[in-house]
């Protein structure tokens, strides 16, 4: 009996361990077409990311993720600052932001795609 209670004590402490902490976070972020989603998606293919999904129409970015490797969430938000998208707690450098391409510009009041680039995904509303 002592040996099967131990056994159960130390299987629970492993999966306990084992178990990370998950965050369900969702957030705007500023995008124009859909190479800005496609971009932004691409951003949160790293380790500790378990899913993100991002929404043109809304601008909002749903992320799960494990806080071992995220325990700030701003870290989160500054994934997607760091490919030139500004979130509600973080904002892209100018200079990030100033290599998007022109019909990625979102911070400007009313953005136009010339279709002139070679991107072939543009979802504009």
């Amino acid at each position: 009996m002592k040996n099967l209670l131990f056994t159960v004590v130390v299987l629970l402490m492993s999966s306990s361990a084992m178990a990370q902490n998950k965050v369900d976070l969702v957030f705007e972020v500023g995008a124009a077409c859909g190479m800005c989603e496609s971009r932004i998606e691409a951003a949160y293919d790293v380790k500790g990311i378990i899913s993100a999904d991002f929404d043109l129409d809304t601008h909002m970015l749903h992320v799960v993720y494990k806080t071992k490797q995220f325990p700030d969430t701003i870290d989160v938000h500054r994934l997607a600052a760091n490919v030139g998208h500004d979130t509600d707690l973080i904002k892209a450098t100018d200079e990030v932001y100033s290599n998007l391409h022109q019909c990625c510009k979102y911070r400007k009041e009313t953005t136009q795609c010339s279709g002139d680039h070679d991107d072939h995904d543009h979802d504009h509303e």
